[in-house]
């Protein structure tokens, strides 16, 4: 596991990149990562991203419940405790806005189908979340089903959710996200989405295993 005081470092700069990239904006979205069994170093409630320090960042343990810290936990707490209870697997977790994940929901477009080869043997389909009741524990709820399977969830009409061993890992699933809506709405407007076939993901996946890469989970509708 990443130092406390790396891992600072990491939030510090992936809270910033994502402001700048627009994922986030105002005091939207957190980012977390676990340092230790019953630690979890986080970002805080009513700050810009933006302009986050690591002395803003606060700790929290594994029900959500401030340790150390000046400011205030964010009401979100709850969707990454959910995820660090259920999946030993993962260190980091980010809740984003990224906009262009976000219209294909507004619009009730999954992104399900494997489209693009690079995302199926990565991170493999997007599913989407029910719609929940954002700072409520409708959020966490909704995505118990879904990341037992899944590191990247489109959360309906309100952001995004990765997960991953470092934040960085975490950071670029948003990345890939938002590169795989692009482009299927691109797609879209040039009048057709070409999805591929069961035998193309069958490969796509066996690359995965050649790489180490942890298999993902692919929709199996073709």
């Amino acid at each position: 596991m990443i130092s406390e005081s790396q891992t600072r470092k990491d939030i510090v700069k992936i809270c910033h990149r994502l402001y700048e990239k627009e994922f986030i904006t105002a005091y939207d979205g957190n980012v977390s990562a676990k340092v230790g069994a019953d630690r979890i170093i986080t970002t805080p409630s009513g700050i810009c991203k933006g302009f986050i320090t690591e002395d803003d960042l606060i700790v929290i343990n594994s029900k959500g419940e401030k340790s150390t810290g000046k400011l205030k936990p964010s009401s979100e707490n709850k969707l990454h405790t959910t995820v660090y209870n259920m999946r030993d697997d993962v260190n980091a977790v980010i809740h984003a806005h990224a906009p262009m994940a976000i219209a294909f929901s507004v619009a009730g477009i999954s992104l399900t189908e494997a489209v693009l080869p690079e995302i199926v043997f990565t991170i493999g389909s997007i599913p989407t979340a029910p719609y929940a009741t954002p700072t409520t524990d409708e959020v966490p709820e909704s995505i118990k089903d879904l990341i037992k399977m899944h590191d990247a969830i489109i959360l309906a009409k309100h952001g995004t959710l990765t997960v991953g061993k470092t934040v960085e890992e975490a950071y670029f699933k948003i990345e890939k996200i938002e590169h795989s809506a692009k482009v299927i709405y691109h797609a879209r407007n040039l009048g057709n989405v070409s999805v591929l076939n069961e035998e193309q993901v069958q490969k796509l996946l066996e690359v995965s295993d050649k790489f180490s890469i942890k298999r993902p989970a692919v929709s199996t509708k073709f």
